[in-house]
């Protein structure tokens, strides 16, 4: 069995919420008091993973060594893109283009850095090792709106994804896929010829949606709540309903 690691998506610079992070990463506005990255470490350490790289830049580099080093955990390893600004970014999918060459050839969990989410990983994984196969996580829209930001996901009764389209221009269904995929490492390499041709280097439901036209892949509906930061009224509403799930 391979060994599964995680890769944590933290290199971008999210102008969309300046000028709350303009010298501040996403991934370490803090949650109840706590950095967004402890939140997904909480869920990787209950899953036993514990072998872990923060995908990050060179403007916010310093800042997650600032933050590791207060973890004293030699398994998370901090890995920057070369870019220092939105303009030169390589983009989530770029990025682990980039990556995935010099990676171990284990089994991945990728998770966008600004998700945050109260239910384990455990059951996933387990689903991903009973499959063999890609494994995307599958969360029930709130609302219509949700569902045409995000992506629209109808599954077989097997779970296995029939249609996977990102930014829809209507919802086929009310099942949204979230930033957080078990992937073989020779998916995960699949990124570079993605890239390649050409495609969204931002978007990794982009990604997914492409390679459904590729490969078996399947759906893990996960509990709980999720929340993706992706602006300051989110962010503000975020805190305030995390505060209720967790009181």
């Amino acid at each position: 069995m391979h060994v599964l690691r995680a890769i944590i998506l933290a290199g971008g610079y999210a102008k969309r919420m300046w000028p709350l992070t303009k010298d501040v990463p996403k991934t370490l506005l803090t949650i109840e008091g706590r950095p967004a990255l402890d939140h997904i470490l909480d869920r990787l350490h209950d899953a036993f993973i514990e072998d872990i790289i923060i995908s990050t830049n060179l403007k916010f580099k310093s800042h997650h060594e600032a933050w590791l080093k207060e973890k004293y955990n030699d398994h998370i390893e901090i890995v920057a893109e070369a870019s220092r600004c939105e303009e030169e970014k390589l983009g989530a999918v770029g990025a682990l283009a980039d990556l995935a060459p010099i990676l171990k050839p284990d089994d991945y969990i990728i998770i966008a850095g600004d998700n945050v989410f109260t239910t384990g990983l455990k059951g996933m994984i387990d689903f991903y090792r009973e499959k063999r196969a890609p494994v995307v996580a599958v969360v029930e829209a709130r609302s219509v709106d949700e569902v045409l930001l995000g992506s629209t996901i109808i599954v077989g009764k097997d779970m296995r994804i029939v249609r996977f389209k990102e930014k829809p221009a209507k919802a086929e269904s009310m099942l949204i896929g979230a930033c957080i995929y078990i992937l073989p490492y020779g998916t995960l390499l699949k990124t570079r010829e993605y890239v390649q041709q050409g495609k969204n280097r931002d978007e990794p439901g982009s990604f997914m949606e492409w390679l459904c036209d590729r490969e078996v892949i399947y759906g893990y509906m996960l509990q709980g709540r999720l929340w993706d930061i992706g602006t300051i009224e989110g962010y503000n509403e975020l805190e305030r309903e995390f505060q209720k799930v967790n009181l």
